[in-house]
């Protein structure tokens, strides 16, 4: 059958060898040819169609390299808890009553708060939640789904009161009047489970539905392709259902977590690779840290030099606010290497060599999740262990966050070969609250210039639903560093527009093992494309998030196209 020469204004390959063409070759789902457009017709033959696409910017279609996809769409239809700077504890319940009267029974989940944005600076108290739903549980995930808070039903329904121990990795928070319903790591993820396995036994019709709804809103943001981030097994029948009834728009390559609890290891999967294309298996998830109380570790002497000696501050109050391990962090605890540590860490290092050890025989790839410098630096212990194994699977072992790194750790993750999955769009939503806090010298946060000195191959990606998944928005906050307040957080650490956006291009699909298939607009792989309104790479970068999506294709079919803007 005759193929399509799409004739963009420019076009950018994202493949550092030959950067800028003019047209693509589209022929069976493949590009068949990329260059001039004279050179893309005569391969082609003149018998193609010819599409005209004015004005326009063809790349590579962008893919989100850490997604939570099959969690967005199971609480997709409840109320957004995500509120401005500023907001009242009164509109965050109004909010919740909400959730309660759009689900006539079970429990009720809700997702999104942040207690630092709130004029109150903390989360809700279970009583609280009780005045707007007291008579079933309820689960209220705070936006970095690492904690939240149980109304009395939901602390009745997972057995928990005041004598109840906080599980291993994991509190039950508590004050003088005993436990106030917020529950943080291992409790939260274990009401998280319990929760969503009750709603799922009526609601797997529901997830299809909200899973088809999901995938189409992230093909009119370009977004072709994602890993979704943690997949415990009840999800892997419904992508499989999906897959087989033609009902996940893009494809979702999933990252085994274990039943109980997301945070648990799922090594048995694999290898990754296999299962259906749409939906294969991805790397193995295997959570280091938790996030507002992730592991850091640093010397008396670099936090009495940034603060004054003012040291509890610094490693365990407001200091920190950005990921609110704040207030509600242990006093720091001195280790046997002479450094402070404070925050959660999850793995002893034995067992973590033999997860990582065991997932690499299985043919399962690794992902990590290290936010503070101390877990990035178990993590990478692990991988350059296990790294002649790790090298002969799909992709590339990864570090997924990396948020706080200490100096030297940037070169030590590009010398393991590892893949640094980044969220450039954190820095706008928790750049301010960072940029208070009094981290030592020797920490820095979000350091995407760092990283790219060192060589550190970066994928891009949300965090969805922690952070949008609007990929312009996200190129805009990593090459401006601008905040939610208009602030810039760290010039120093922007990256340029070109290196932001090969991060949700080639850097994503290095990161899911699919770089021979997708990334770049090369002859052979996927016609997988997206066609902005306009060049980024022309645009000013406080201005390319206003750029739009004009159209996406999946395997040469347009499968979204923008409406015309009206005339004025």
């Amino acid at each position: 059958m005759p193929g399509a020469v799409l004739l963009p204004s420019t076009v950018l390959t994202m493949d550092p060898r030959n950067s800028r063409a003019e047209a693509v070759g589209v022929l069976d789902g493949r590009i068949a040819a990329v260059g001039s457009a004279a050179e893309v017709t005569t391969t082609l033959g003149e018998g193609a169609e010819r599409v005209e696409l004015d004005g326009l910017c063809l790349l590579p279609g962008f893919i989100d390299a850490h997604h939570h996809y099959c969690l967005a769409a199971f609480d997709r239809r409840m109320p957004d808890l995500h509120l401005p700077p500023g907001s009242s504890m009164e509109a965050l319940l109004t909010r919740v009553e909400q959730a309660a009267r759009e689900r006539d029974s079970g429990w009720v989940r809700a997702q999104g708060y942040d207690p630092a944005k709130l004029r109150e600076g903390r989360p809700p108290r279970a009583e609280e939640i009780d005045s707007v739903c007291a008579d079933r549980p309820v689960l209220l995930a705070a936006f970095s789904f690492h904690e939240g808070v149980l109304n009395a039903r939901g602390l009745e329904a997972m057995g928990w009161d005041a004598s109840t121990p906080d599980p291993r990795n994991g509190a039950l928070v508590r004050d003088r009047r005993g436990l106030t319903g917020e529950v943080a790591e291992q409790a939260f993820y274990v009401a998280e489970a319990r929760s969503r396995e009750s709603l799922l036994e009526t609601a797997a019709d529901a997830w299809l539905a909200e899973c088809e709804a999901h995938g189409r809103d992230l093909l009119a943001h370009g977004i072709v392709r994602v890993g979704d981030a943690a997949v415990p097994p009840s999800f892997d029948d419904l992508y499989d259902r999906a897959a087989r009834e033609g009902r996940l728009p893009i494809t979702v390559h999933r990252m085994p977590v274990s039943a109980g609890s997301l945070i648990e290891a799922r090594i048995e999967s694999g290898p990754t690779g296999d299962g259906p294309p749409v939906t294969p298996t991805g790397p193995a998830k295997l959570f280091m840290d938790g996030s507002e109380r992730c592991a850091l570790c640093f010397s008396i002497r670099a936090v009495v030099g940034s603060v004054g000696g003012q040291l509890r501050k610094a490693v365990g109050g407001a200091g920190l606010a950005a990921l609110r391990a704040a207030t509600r962090s242990p006093t720091p605890r001195r280790g046997r290497d002479g450094l402070l540590h404070v925050g959660m860490l999850f793995w002893e290092e034995d067992a973590l060599d033999q997860a990582v050890a065991s997932g690499a025989q299985h043919g399962l790839q690794i992902a990590c999740h290290a936010i503070g410098n101390e877990a990035v630096s178990r993590a990478l212990a692990a991988i350059e262990r296990s790294r002649p194994r790790l090298s002969e699977l799909p992709g590339a072992p990864r570090i997924e966050h990396a948020i706080f790194l200490e100096r030297g750790q940037p070169r030590r993750i590009a010398d393991s070969g590892t893949i640094a999955v980044i969220q450039p769009h954190f820095v706008y939503d928790v750049g301010d609250q960072i940029a208070i806090s009094p981290l030592p010298p020797s920490l820095d946060a979000l350091a995407f210039a760092d990283l790219a000195s060192a060589g550190v191959e970066v994928a891009g990606s949300s965090d969805y639903p922690v952070s949008g998944y609007d990929v312009l928005a996200a190129v805009k906050a990593a090459a401006t560093r601008r905040t939610q307040s208009g602030d810039v957080y760290r010039p120093d650490q922007a990256i340029e527009v070109e290196r932001a956006l090969r991060a949700y291009t080639a850097g994503s699909a290095r990161a899911l093992g699919v770089e021979s298939e997708t990334g770049t607009l090369e002859p052979g792989k996927r016609a997988d494309l997206v066609a902005l309104s306009g060049d980024p790479l022309f645009t000013d970068p406080e201005h390319i998030d206003e750029l739009r999506v004009d159209r996406t294709w999946l395997a040469g079919e347009l499968v979204y196209r923008a409406q015309p803007t009206p005339a004025r």
